[in-house]
């Protein structure tokens, strides 16, 4: 029992670490649209999502694999170093190399911005690429801390060179966020190598790459096509709609969708070795599942209820008004995806790569025709709204997935759902009641919105959640 009881603390300290950074690198953000035309913001969006993109070829999924392969050497590890370096590297000079050619079909209304954007942001590839493999080597030694340090410090990194820039540099302009990024995953994979405190010898083994590349490049190709799922919006609103479309698209995007994306693929990281530790026993498999899905929407749950309930506040207040119905869809789509997160990591650790990307593919197939037909011809809102109808779809579909896989019927699921929904239906409530007693500035509604916010969480914590809370606590503390 001792062991489950470790990885799990272990998993949590590692979630709460991360949480953090993700809470940094969104002040960061924050600050950007508030100082930085939103139009140019628009083009590093876009570009930025390409990268991201790029970022997952050039990994190679081959750190997910090593964390996967249990008898994976140091042979295996020495071999996918020098392959994703290369590959990273070819990458990045044939991106340099096609900007030219790709930003008059990919760069809007402003084809000279996006290349300039584009092709600084490309530098960032080699170093991502790498990142997965350091972060393998210490998630295979379940030091999840380490990893989630190592965000912070990446966030950290990008916060110092982002101020900086702006204080030295500010004509730099749309420029300061893209250097931001490329040092950010320096810093990242600095941070990573001195955690893992490994170097690689130089030799390649074609052996040992085959014995990794099958559940690698399923793995790839799972992440590309999950990757364009959550950015297929992108493609709708950049080049038709335009770069303040985007940029307000991307903004309601980031304090909704994007911190949970960053928190899932930390959980990810964290979840995917644990439960591949306990892969073979699907009672306790289903035990950390359902108290890993309720501790992710009880404590994300209020906070998307505050954000939906404020939206007209918070777009005030960032001088984007027309933001803020598209910020409450994605809001109630960011609560759906919340009780979905962990179905990547389960299909992982039953080896049904497979399955994450025949998901995936479905996803599109859905996406894509919903988006075109009835998101683009009612504009950010529309697209918006296509993302939160199909995100209560794939919660559904995907859950029938695991449950199958794990042995879980639907009736337990959703009774461990119970709590945590009324704790987000009792803040929601309470909020949306006193939100027309506060007609004052936007910032005032916002401090007292969240003061109150706090207290009916805290509240509804206690009528409906306390033993939830005190297992989590005592998880956190080791016991």
């Amino acid at each position: 029992m001792s062991a489950p009881l470790s990885l799990a603390t272990r998993a949590l300290r590692g979630f709460l670490w991360n949480g953090s950074a993700s809470v940094i690198q969104l002040g960061v953000m924050l600050a950007l649209y508030k100082l930085l035309p939103l139009e140019k913001l628009g083009h590093f969006e876009w570009a930025l999502a390409l990268v991201m993109l790029l970022s997952l070829v050039g990994d190679l999924g081959l750190g997910a694999a090593l964390v996967q392969l249990p008898d994976a050497g140091e042979e295996h590890f020495d071999t996918a170093f020098w392959t994703c370096l290369s590959w990273g590297l070819l990458l990045t000079v044939a991106v340099v190399a096609a900007v030219s050619w790709l930003a008059p079909f990919l760069g809007g209304e402003d084809p000279h911005t996006f290349g300039r954007v584009l092709r600084t942001l490309c530098l960032a590839i080699p170093c991502a690429s790498l990142a997965g493999l350091l972060r393998a080597r210490l998630q295979r030694d379940l030091d999840f801390r380490a990893v989630a340090l190592s965000e912070l410090v990446s966030v950290l990194t990008f916060g110092l060179a982002v101020t900086l820039l702006l204080f030295w540099r500010p004509e730099l302009g749309v420029l300061v966020p893209v250097i931001g990024s490329v040092v950010r995953e320096l810093g990242l994979f600095s941070s990573l190598a001195l955690s893992a405190r490994w170097l690689p010898r130089l030799r390649f083994r074609l052996q040992a790459l085959r014995q990794i590349l099958r559940f690698a490049l399923n793995l790839t190709g799972s992440r590309v096509v999950a990757l364009l799922n959550t950015k297929i919006a992108y493609f709708f609103i950049f080049v038709p709609l335009g770069a303040t479309a985007q940029a307000y698209y991307s903004l309601a995007e980031r304090l909704t969708l994007q911190p949970l994306t960053r928190l899932a693929t930390t959980i990810q990281r964290v979840s995917f070795p644990t439960f591949s530790t306990i892969v073979e026993d699907n009672s306790l498999l289903r035990r950390g599942y359902l108290s890993s899905v309720q501790g992710f929407v009880l404590a994300l749950g209020p906070v998307l209820a505050g954000i939906f309930v404020f939206a007209p506040e918070i777009a005030a207040l960032l001088n984007t008004e027309p933001m803020w119905t598209v910020l409450r869809l994605l809001a109630a789509a960011t609560l759906l995806k919340v009780a979905s997160t962990l179905v990547g990591s389960i299909f992982m650790a039953k080896g049904k790569t497979n399955w994450s990307f025949y998901w995936s593919l479905f996803s599109m197939a859905v996406l894509i025709p919903a988006l075109y037909f009835y998101g683009l011809p009612h504009g950010v809102e529309g697209v918006a709204s296509v993302i939160a109808a199909a995100a209560l779809l794939f919660l559904l579909l995907s859950q029938y997935l695991v449950n199958r896989l794990i042995g879980l019927p639907f009736a337990t699921y959703l009774a461990a759902l119970s709590r945590p929904g009324l704790v987000v239906a009792f803040v929601f409530t309470v909020l949306l009641l006193a939100r027309p007693l506060l007609p004052w500035s936007p910032l005032a509604v916002l401090v007292v919105g969240a003061i109150l916010g706090v207290g009916a969480t805290l509240t509804a914590l206690f009528l409906f959640a306390r033993d939830l809370c005190r297992t989590y606590w005592q998880s956190l503390r080791g016991a």
